[in-house]
């Protein structure tokens, strides 16, 4: 059993099936493929195996339980559950803000339904900060770009970040305005 840091710590792979646990209820891990590949695959998409060395890991953490369903035509298969300390978990990891994480931010914002808008208004300040910071540094680089040799190239991407950032902002003021 995990230690309650150590469930305060869940990797993203694992706050993510505990979120479509807590969504859709009981699901095999192929079900629960099929869910990423159709919606939360947009904002976070893990590797097959990773999806399906997860919930045994879960279950073995106590995160979740499983039960073997008996078929006449096919292997048996596994269905996982949310149990109460998973849900318990998934609520520390959904409120936990952490700096930098940006595919993390907009997997919790997808899954926001299970946390609070004040949750979720505390994670968009923490994605503005840090898009604020991008934001700084690609200006700070943009003076001493020559735009000639290879700088050239650069000047490409150092606009596409600039712009990126500033499009971040715009959007994050407009999620933010709605979760109020």
């Amino acid at each position: 059993m995990r230690t309650r840091a150590q469930v305060d710590r869940l990797t993203t792979t694992e706050g993510a099936v505990l979120a479509l646990l807590a969504i859709e209820g009981e699901r095999s891990g192929y079900d629960l493929l099929k869910l990423v590949r159709q919606a939360i695959g947009h904002v976070w998409s893990p590797a097959r195996s990773g999806l399906y060395a997860v919930l045994p890991r879960l279950v073995r953490a106590g995160l979740a339980t499983s039960r073997t369903v008996e078929q006449s035509l096919r292997p048996d298969k596994q269905l996982y559950r949310l149990s109460e300390r998973g849900r318990e978990a998934l609520g520390a990891w959904l409120e936990h803000v952490e700096p930098g994480a940006r595919e993390t931010f907009f997997l919790k914002l997808f899954v926001g339904k299970l946390t609070t808008h004040d949750v979720l208004l505390a994670h968009v300040e923490q994605f503005v900060s840090d898009t604020e910071a991008r934001l700084a540094t690609l200006r700070a680089i943009e003076p001493t770009n020559t735009n000639s040799g290879h700088d050239w190239y650069h000047r490409h991407l150092l606009v596409y970040g600039i712009e990126r950032a500033q499009h971040d902002l715009d959007w994050a003021a407009r999620v933010e305005q709605a979760l109020r």
